[in-house]
């Protein structure tokens, strides 16, 4: 099959021409808008101006893509949940006048599901063995989810109402954030830092310049009941209180009506050390917990989807704890930096399993 995708769930207004060949998922074409200096004004996404601008240029990427391109494709995927309402329906409405105009059979797709099967993407289903665990990190969700083959009925573990069947896999979601999505908390700990939206790309490369030290300590959350699930709100608020400390300690007034003033109480050099400290504790718990759960069910297979995961240092950190701790198991994520972002070509690969 081939499937023409949309994606307008948040912030991106993406459509992607996927090819499923001998179960090799082929990107032809991927494509897509950024709305990210539209909303940095606001320090985050603006669901309002979201929808609108998916609605103003969702025309000129389907005309990128060209109506050769798109008749000869067999069905249409469209994500339809779970985000922004607004934005969604524009993806559902040219999915909907495709539909009319081309006679082109819709598959509706779970934006979420979309960043689990992007591992696909550049590569084939059987590259990755089963059992498979899957950690998710944006800016919106945080879970850690279970792709089993089912096929084999014996391999299968953990049936419930939180199961998904893309035959012959299911996919079920195990654990999830309490709160805060690692990728909010790095946006939000980049206001702090008086650095724009989105502010993940800008902590990673500060905290690349800074070094350990023992004034600059994050405790790691651990939640006493359901510890293998997340919790991310205590981290933005030790680094509040880091910073309201040392405001208070030299003494300095803040002049809060000014938007652009810059963080005066602190050096360039305390600011690197500050999202250095703040980075390792990040990864050092998306980390272990993706391979704690991959050690519980024996996953063969350990994926890191989802913005977050080009981040560096997690990648990094990720590889020396699997290999300490569980080898035997690959470690894995998309193969483009594209395809960690909300995109089309994600949305096809989903739907693409869902009719193999």
């Amino acid at each position: 099959m081939k499937l023409l995708a949309i994606e307008t769930s948040c912030d991106d207004t993406s459509i992607a021409v996927v090819k499923n060949n001998n179960n090799q998922f082929l990107v032809e074409e991927c494509i897509a808008y950024s709305q990210i200096q539209d909303h940095q004004q606001y320090g985050g996404v603006v669901p309002e101006i979201a929808s609108r601008l998916h609605a103003e240029k969702i025309t000129a990427l389907l005309d990128q893509i060209g109506e050769d391109t798109i008749k000869s494709c067999d069905a249409i995927a469209v994500t339809t949940h779970p985000w922004l309402p607004w934005s969604l329906l524009v993806g559902k409405t040219t999915a909907n006048f495709l539909w009319s105009l081309y006679n082109k059979p819709i598959i509706e797709v779970n934006h979420i599901h979309g960043h689990i099967f992007s591992i696909l993407l550049e590569r084939s289903i059987q590259d990755f063995p089963f059992p498979r665990i899957i950690l998710t990190a944006s800016g919106w969700h945080n879970d850690i989810y279970l792709v089993q083959n089912t096929s084999n009925a014996a391999t299968l573990q953990h049936w419930n109402v939180s199961t998904w069947n893309f035959w012959p896999l299911t996919l079920t979601k195990l654990w999830s954030t309490l709160d805060d999505a690692a990728g909010e908390c790095f946006d939000k700990v980049a206001r702090m830092l008086w650095w724009p939206y989105p502010g993940g790309a800008r902590i990673g490369e500060k905290a690349s310049q800074g070094k350990p030290r023992d004034d600059i300590q994050f405790k790691r959350i651990r939640l006493a009941k359901d510890e293998h699930n997340f919790s991310f709100s205590g981290m933005k608020s030790q680094v509040h209180y880091l910073l309201k400390k040392r405001e208070e300690k030299q003494k300095i007034t803040k002049d809060l009506a000014t938007w652009n003033l810059q963080p005066w109480t602190l050096s360039d050099q305390d600011i690197c050390d500050i999202a250095y400290a703040f980075q390792e504790a990040m990864v050092e718990i998306l980390a272990k917990k993706v391979i704690k759960a991959a050690i519980k069910y024996q996953a063969k297979t350990i994926g890191i989807v989802g913005w977050v995961s080009a981040n560096h240092r997690l990648w990094e950190y990720a590889n020396e704890y699997k290999d300490s701790k569980y080898p035997e198991a690959l470690l894995t994520k998309p193969t483009k930096n594209l395809y960690s972002t909300d995109n089309a070509a994600m949305i096809a690969a989903a739907a693409l399993i869902e009719k193999i």
